[in-house]
């Protein structure tokens, strides 16, 4: 966990991209474990969640991607993130992103 507070807005979008990856594994991957860990590094912050479950094609989900992905990357985006999301069937899924603290940091 980073330990410097950042700015609100960018721990909401972190929350909430993190609340729908959890969502997403608990609705579609049949798994019942998911591994979420966020630091900083590199004056970045790096977020992933993986889960060992049925995973899918991520090429493929492109223009049916549902709501809860299209969300995640739209609020990756918002916060200036690079966001990867790596899945094989039957092996599961790996979201990463990562958001540069530049201008995101709170000033004291």
């Amino acid at each position: 966990m980073p330990d410097r507070p950042f700015e609100e807005d960018l721990a909401l979008a972190l929350f909430r991209i993190t609340q729908e990856a959890l969502a997403n594994v608990v609705k579609h991957s049949e798994s019942s474990r998911a591994r979420v860990s966020l630091r900083e590094r590199d004056g970045s912050l790096h977020l992933a969640i993986a889960d060992q479950g049925i995973g899918f094609d991520v090429e493929g989900s492109g223009a049916l991607a549902g709501l809860g992905l299209t969300s995640i990357r739209e609020r990756a985006w918002l916060i200036g993130g690079e966001l990867h999301i790596r899945s094989t069937p039957s092996q599961g899924t790996q979201l990463d992103l990562s958001v540069p603290l530049g201008a995101a940091r709170k000033t004291e």
